[in-house]
């Protein structure tokens, strides 16, 4: 969706930097023993604040970048050519919530069979994970943390939208609105 945000405002000459919440997951940080990595906990949220802060401000040279495969952290260079940060992810908005920074909290809502089976191709594509560790650290890590720390994002957001061609029209005209004069 973020992307899809991004190519529709692009085309109304809203430049978008996009920004998402996994490039701040801790290096060599020790998953969680309930929820592995789907906590906020496993943010460093104090970097993510401090360098949207700095985008916020056009002040930043680069982004911090995270491998989700050898927890590696690495800083690539970035243009100031953006009029709107879009921020994705699950986990750090948690962290943003009552921050200045924070001009709009969208939540996405996708039906779960669609989101496991974009896990799962993803998660053994990009990351070498197996069908079934997939499946477990759904069932046992990702779905309790949703339900502890994401579901209770939807109360606080400006706008929940359904993952669809007139969700993303709704979200356009929401990010249009958050850059207009």
């Amino acid at each position: 969706m973020a992307r899809a945000l991004q190519t529709s405002l692009d085309r109304d000459g809203i430049r978008v930097l996009p920004l998402s919440c996994d490039d701040y997951y801790w290096a060599e940080w020790t998953p969680d023993s309930v929820y592995g990595y789907d906590t906020p906990a496993g943010i460093d949220s104090v970097a993510l604040l401090a360098e949207l802060g700095q985008l916020c401000r056009q002040h930043a040279n680069s982004l911090r970048r995270y491998d989700m495969v050898s927890h590696k952290v690495w800083r690539e260079s970035c243009t100031h050519d953006y009029d709107l940060v879009v921020l994705e992810g699950a986990f750090g908005p948690q962290a943003l919530l009552g921050q200045p920074l924070l001009r709009s909290l969208v939540y996405l809502e996708l039906a779960l069979p669609l989101r496991l089976w974009r896990r799962q191709r993803r998660d053994r594509r990009e990351r070498g994970h197996s069908l079934s560790y997939v499946i477990r650290q759904t069932v046992f890590e990702t779905l309790p943390g949703e339900r502890d720390f994401i579901h209770p994002l939807k109360q606080r957001a400006d706008l929940v939208i359904q993952n669809s061609p007139s969700g993303l029209a709704t979200l356009t005209q929401h990010a249009r609105s958050l850059v207009a004069p």
